[in-house]
């Protein structure tokens, strides 16, 4: 992709006023390939960083625990507890393939800014 930062997208989870996304990006020079967590505002597109401290997995259920909060999801449908403001956000998880192009073009953004690899 021509100035654009190649990334994969494992997780997309999607309500009205936020997104998270877990992606990969490999890293050409060490081969090595490195998995974040993004949480977008889809008021004004900001993306923010989530660091994984923890996760559980069981055959149904998938637990993250971030800086930012706590995310709970299975096949269909997740929450997120953020952190700071304790709110609670109802989650569905979607499809990598329908993420609307104005995410991608925001995350894309916001990795080739924060060169993050």
């Amino acid at each position: 992709m021509n100035g654009q930062t190649n990334f994969d997208c494992h997780d997309f989870f999607d309500n009205t006023n936020l997104c998270i996304l877990e992606i990969s990006l490999s890293d050409e020079n060490d081969e090595q390939t490195h998995y974040e967590w993004l949480l977008i505002n889809k008021g004004n597109l900001s993306i923010k960083k989530m660091l994984l401290k923890t996760q559980d997995s069981s055959s149904s259920i998938q637990e993250r625990f971030f800086d930012l909060g706590f995310l709970k999801y299975e096949v269909a449908s997740g929450v997120f507890i953020e952190a700071a403001a304790k709110d609670l956000h109802h989650l569905e998880h979607k499809n990598c393939e329908d993420i609307p192009q104005y995410y991608l073009t925001a995350v894309n953004n916001y990795l080739s800014a924060n060169m993050i690899l």
